[in-house]
């Protein structure tokens, strides 16, 4: 039964909606209380949804879309996925690999030469593992704190791997996980050069059109965003106040984080990813493979795995920009969790993966 409830013990309006199939109520406001201490500090506005087999059983949303024209934020509203596209990006290489287009062995050397010194010793599932040992040239591109105004211009992927390729930290590949979109935008280069098509094409054809996903796709240099969506904000300290940072190039992210989309479509790319309509089983079983990454999460092949206090194996991806922070994980029992909030901001640090909300979401209405 839908059950809408309305909160102001906040700073901020916190509402939420259930379609739950019994004891509605109870486990409505067990959820509902446990985003509202989720949201609180959280900038200006966040959203949350859960979906059991892929069916929305609750959303949430505090604060508003957008500062000057206040609003509720909406299931509708599109916004940028950031490295949550590395799941997406993972999926056609695999895909790929399973259509002996690509093979895991492939080198750099062979497949883009002359792009990397020392590429023949860099191999795809280097890169998809994020142990090629190449330095992740984000901060670079960004700057250090970050300013909005870098990213005014379009940037070919071939200058953010020579950014990379500059700094000083570049370790052997294949001896540890590290961080990095270098990798993942090398593999961008890897699958146009394999298959002759751009990597928005690719997603297109490969991932969006299979799964009717209208409202998502991926931008090279567009500023804005199309169609309904919050808008985004940059706080770089305590002292500091929002500043909008809604419109920039998604080309500093390219094939490592410029897909924008809505929760329910990411919902249903995680529905169809997990639950196996993507990929055959051993590319399936190849991507959920893991090694430890940061702290007590491990990391396969564009997707993160952990496990909640009450032993729940979680699969999926985290993401960081401007004007965003989100989380899209996945349990083996078919709940998925969507959360975002409207800020990269400085001083909160992005959405934990174990946080009370998470936790009650996963274990609620089992």
């Amino acid at each position: 039964m839908p059950l809408g409830l309305c909160i102001a013990s906040l700073p901020h309006r916190v509402t939420s909606t259930a379609r739950l199939r019994s004891s509605a109520i109870p486990v409505n406001q067990h959820l509902h209380s446990a985003f509202e201490k989720l949201a609180a500090g959280r900038g200006p506005g966040v959203f949350a949804l859960v979906a059991d087999q892929g069916r929305t059983v609750f959303t949430a949303c505090a604060g508003t879309a957008d500062l000057r024209s206040p609003r509720p934020i909406t299931g509708d509203d599109r916004f940028r996925i950031a490295s949550v596209t590395k799941t997406y990006l993972a999926t056609v290489v695999l895909q790929l690999v399973a259509e002996q287009r690509l093979t895991l062995s492939d080198t750099l050397g062979h497949r883009l030469p002359g792009l990397v010194p020392g590429g023949d010793r860099i191999t795809v599932e280097d890169l998809l593992r994020m142990r090629s040992g190449l330095p992740d040239y984000v901060m670079a591109v960004l700057g250090d704190p970050p300013d909005l105004g870098r990213l005014q211009r379009y940037f070919p992927p071939e200058e953010l791997i020579a950014t990379a390729l500059a700094l000083p930290d570049r370790r052997p590949p294949g001896q540890g996980w590290r961080y990095s979109n270098t990798d993942y935008v090398l593999l961008g280069l890897v699958v146009e050069a394999a298959t002759g098509l751009s990597v928005p094409e690719l997603f297109q054809r490969r991932i969006f059109d299979p799964l009717k996903l209208t409202s998502t796709s991926m931008p090279t240099r567009d500023l804005h965003i199309e169609g309904p969506h919050p808008r985004g904000y940059l706080r770089q300290d305590a002292a500091s106040g929002y500043v909008d940072s809604t419109e920039f190039t998604p080309s500093e992210s390219w094939a490592a984080g410029a897909i924008i989309s809505t929760p329910p479509e990411v919902v249903c790319f995680l529905e169809g990813l997990l639950g196996g309509r993507l990929l055959p089983p051993p590319q399936l079983a190849s991507m959920r493979t893991m090694q430890p990454a940061r702290g007590d999460m491990s990391y396969g092949m564009g997707l993160f795995s952990y496990r909640l206090a009450d032993g729940t194996l979680l699969s999926g991806h985290g993401g960081s920009h401007f004007g965003v922070a989100c989380y899209a994980f996945r349990s083996g029992q078919g709940r998925t969790v969507v959360l975002y909030q409207t800020s990269w901001d400085r001083v909160t640090r992005g959405i934990p993966p174990r946080n009370a909300f998470v936790q009650a979401a996963f274990s609620a209405l089992r």
